[in-house]
């Protein structure tokens, strides 16, 4: 390829500025195959694979899965509200988080203006004399405006996106005795209510808000109209929703996993008493209706002979109540990767960007292997991306990785050491078979083709002849990866399945040390019941159904090829995948500070808890 032949960025670039609304998807691909022509078999896949990663640095926003948008035509003269808080009005600040996503969060260029176009300064994170952060946050410093306006705490600001090449935003003050009400009521409802439904709809648990709340707000009638309240206080008051390091959002009960030096600028708002008991009584009549289904199949299957009708509880002695209470992982999941280097956000802080020699204690071989480890890390993310790592400024250099752990963690997972805890699991109580890099974050990023094969043996905290017996199940999950292959599924619905597969897999090996062709009736609703709810990271109701399809598939695989004699409790099991969706619905609902947590987790994992 000459030098001057276009890249796909580059065509992208210049097609978000050709068009002025909405464009089907389709379109955007042919037109990028008519400027640059491929002769790959598949050859619009590398394309929506440069818009999934880098969509928004290049220009296009995703409305919905076939319809895109120019950036530029999303963001111009869209309006929006801050509230400061009082500590932020009092130090003369507003922090960047108050204007995410609609300017900051991959803007390595952000300007702000007041009405006669005076520009405000930008403060970064600097560090003090001795090493912490001397800002809560990065942001603007609005010291001069906040006296030359009047603003005082409870006022609004009221911006406007009013330039789109350098991302421009124009503010102007708004008393909170001007604010109407009743003007933005029906706005916040049905913005809260968009957010709800597109959080709900995704198959990761941490989504990046720009990816949520920018298609609301580019679609929406009132988008350049009077703002109504912050989407952040929406959504932080909302039982349903969690806002995770002022950036991502989620439908679950995360830990925050402090990407900045400093706490959330937005934080949760204390739920009363009365509202927490009544939402405490509506769950405990959902939980004893769902208890009663459960009962009514087991009793059902167990009349079939399909089990002896004991229920097994093997992963319960690990746990009887650990898995509540003040530690970062305390409401469910496996530990991150993120919670694996929480202690990188202190003094210790490496960056993301690269690593200087001075900065670092390191003897020169141990800084020469840090250095490979990075540039090896550097060269896995997909194109382009490294470069927009280095330019970029460290929060932001934080968030952009932050949206490749999970596949980094696939292609590259000796970079990601597991820590030994066993030496002091009980003091901390953490569950050490537990504690694997197998759990569903890691399997919900599509990876090359050829990335399938052994599970490394290292990759388990368990001990040899548990990690033999993984490694067998390992080899039967292999071999069902390429029986569905031949049977003409895609690639990506080959490994999905198989991956699915894997959590019972190590289930098995971890608490039973048995293989998958040992598994039954039994150990199988153990674990889609009891420990995939608890102790898989980023569990959602959408992907329990599909682990019970996908084990249904690999036992009637086995039974096809002679491994077993019988798959009928994988067959019943798949029929009770509506129960298990409701199982992880439920629990994502308890809030780990309710007075009746005990109660109401005891009744949901009943008769685990017994």
């Amino acid at each position: 390829m000459s030098n001057q032949e276009p890249t796909i960025a580059s065509i992208l670039r210049v097609l978000a500025r050709e068009y002025d609304g909405p464009v089907d998807e389709r379109q955007v691909l042919d037109q990028v195959l008519a400027r640059r022509p491929s002769a790959a078999k598949n050859p619009y896949a590398t394309i929506r694979e440069r818009l999934r990663w880098d969509g928004l640095v290049l220009g296009w926003l995703r409305l919905s899965r076939g319809t895109l948008m120019p950036l530029h035509v999303a963001l111009q003269g869209l309006r929006f509200r801050c509230i400061p808080r009082a500590r932020d009005v009092e130090a003369g600040m507003l922090p960047l988080a108050h204007i995410q996503p609609f300017a900051g969060l991959r803007s390595a260029v952000l300007r702000m203006a007041d009405e006669a176009g005076a520009l405000m300064p930008f403060v970064d994170l600097d560090l003090d004399d001795v090493g912490g952060p001397s800002l809560a946050s990065p942001g603007f410093n609005l010291s001069a405006w906040y006296d030359r306006v009047g603003f005082v705490a409870g006022d609004s600001i009221l911006v406007t996106v009013v330039e789109t090449d350098v991302p421009t935003l124009r503010i102007i003050r708004e008393p909170a005795a001007d604010v109407r009400r009743a003007a933005i009521d029906a706005q916040d409802a049905e913005l809260l209510d968009a957010i709800v439904s597109r959080v709900s709809r995704a198959q990761v648990a941490l989504i990046p808000c720009d990816e949520v709340v920018l298609p609301i707000f580019a679609a929406a009638p009132w988008r350049a109209g009077y703002p109504g309240s912050p989407w952040q206080h929406l959504v932080t008051r909302d039982g349903r929703l969690q806002l995770v390091d002022d950036i991502f959002l989620t439908s679950q009960n995360l830990p925050s996993l402090r990407l900045f030096a400093s706490a959330e600028v937005f934080e949760p708002m204390p739920v009363p008493e009365d509202d927490r008991l009544a939402a405490d009584t509506a769950l405990l009549s959902e939980i004893d209706a769902l208890q009663r289904d459960l009962r009514r199949s087991r009793e059902q299957d167990a009349d079939t002979g399909l089990w002896n009708g004991q229920i097994q509880r093997a992963s319960a002695a690990y746990s009887t109540f650990d898995y509540y209470g003040d530690e970062a992982h305390a409401r469910g999941g496996s530990i991150s990767s993120v919670d694996r280097y929480d202690d990188l956000d202190g003094d210790d802080d490496l960056g993301l960007g690269g690593f200087e020699s001075d900065d670092l204690l390191l003897e020169d071989d141990d800084f020469v292997r840090l250095q490979a480890a990075h540039d090896e890390l550097m060269s896995a993310l997909p194109p382009g991306v490294a470069d927009s790592i280095e330019a970029a400024r460290p929060e932001e250099a934080e968030v952009i990785i932050a949206q490749h752990l999970n596949m980094l963690l696939v292609k590259k997972p000796h970079l990601f050491p597991i820590l030994d805890l066993s030496a002091d699991a009980d003091a901390s109580g953490l569950d050490p078979v537990s504690e694997s890099l197998f759990d569903a974050s890691i399997w919900q990023e599509d990876v090359d083709d050829d990335e399938w094969g052994e599970i490394d043996d290292d990759l388990l905290d368990a001990d040899d002849e548990s990690a033999s017996v993984y490694a067998e199940s390992s080899d039967l999950i292999g071999q069902f990866h390429d029986y569905l292959s031949e049977l003409g599924k895609s690639s990506s619905t080959a490994r999905a399945r198989s991956r699915n597969v894997l959590i019972y897999a190590e289930f098995l090996a971890s608490y039973y040390n048995r293989t998958l062709a040992s598994g039954d009736y039994a150990t199988l609703d153990e674990c889609l019941f009891y420990h995939y709810p608890r102790r898989v990271l980023n569990t959602s109701p959408r992907q329990v159904r599909e682990i019970c399809t996908s084990v249904k598939q690999f036992y009637s695989f086995m039974k096809e090829r002679g491994v077993i004699a019988d798959d009928r409790f994988a067959h019943a099991l798949w029929r009770r995948r509506d129960q298990a969706s409701r199982i992880v619905q439920i629990y994502d609902r308890i809030t780990s500070d309710s007075p009746n947590f005990e109660a109401l987790f005891s009744r949901l994992f009943h008769p685990y808890t017994e």
